[in-house]
This record gives structure tokens, sequence and C-alpha cells, in this order.
């Protein structure tokens, strides 16, 4: 009998100390789940243009919805989520872009290959993990780009126009 109680601390000790630790984890979790899911929908475009499908629900993510315009974005290869500090109310989560250049409002590129960290700050916010005071321009993929920019030259050819920058900038990041 003794040993039947003393079995049954010992899983009532480690059945707690899991669920603590899974907690914990989960925490951490959840604020990474929310910096992957702004880095996704960034890839995509929804800090790009305010017509982007995902434009809204990109500012859902955020502390600060009002997110500045920005006459100049960042063409992406990759990006990783790297390290998070996680407390009880804040999180830091760190993510390095693989930069490949940039692409300004006048359809000006520039090739500028490097890494680039940025940590993201969150707090919690009604019970939820939302990013704090980001201030970037947009990292798009190239990917990404390079569709948006082939339907603006879709559109240009079916309208008979010609812009010589659009085929410039889509030869440009192409090439990178």
């Amino acid at each position: 009998m003794a040993l039947a109680i003393s079995r049954i601390k010992f899983f009532a000790i480690a059945l707690l100390l899991s669920v603590a630790f899974q907690s914990r984890s989960q925490t951490d979790q959840t604020a990474r789940s929310v910096v992957e899911r702004y880095c996704q929908l960034d890839s995509q475009g929804a800090n790009f243009s305010a017509s982007n499908p995902n434009a809204k629900a990109i500012y859902q993510l955020l502390i600060n919805e009002d997110e500045a315009g920005y006459d100049e974005s960042v063409i992406v290869r990759s990006y990783t989520v790297g390290k998070a500090k996680v407390e009880q109310s804040s999180a830091d989560v760190e993510v390095i872009y693989a930069d490949l250049g940039t692409l300004g409002g006048e359809l000006q590129v520039t090739k500028g290959l490097r890494s680039e960290t940025v940590m993201f700050h969150l707090s919690k916010s009604n019970g939820l993990w939302k990013i704090d005071g980001l201030r970037m321009p947009p990292h798009i993929s190239q990917v990404w780009i390079l569709s948006h920019l082939q339907q603006d030259l879709g559109k240009d050819r079916q309208a008979a126009k010609r812009d010589p920058r659009l085929e410039a900038a889509i030869a440009a990041i192409n090439q990178w």
C-alpha cells in the first residue's frame, strides 16, 4: 500500500512538472508563432500594399496597427526565426533575413546581398501575443515580388502600354 501511494505521488509530481514545462514551452511557441506568421504574411506582400488580401491579417498581429508606409521594400531570399526570450508578458524573438536587395517606389532596384537580424519585441495584449513597436520596411520574397510584377506587366500589355522600368526591375530581380 505504501509503495502504491509513493508511486502515485511520484506520478503526480512528474505530471505537474510536465504540465509546467509544457506551459512554458507553449508560451514560447505562441510568441514565436506570431512572429512566424508575421514574416510569412510580410514575405507574401501583406505590407507591400494595402490592397493585398493579407494586409488586414498582418495588422492584427501588431499592437500599433497603423504601420508606416514605406517607399522601399527589402527583397529577401529567406528568413529564419531564431532565438526567443519569453517572459510573463513580454518576449523578444530574433529573425535573420537573407536579403537580396531593395525595390523602390519608382521601380528602381538595388542589389545588396547581406544578412540582416531584426529583433521583434512582443507584448501581451488582452491575453494574446502582439508585435510591439515594429518599424521596418516590407520584407518580401523574391518569388512573390516577381509574380506580382509579372501580373503588372501582363496588365500593361493588355492595356497596350509598355513600362521599361517594370521590365528592367523584373529582369534585375530575376538575376538575383
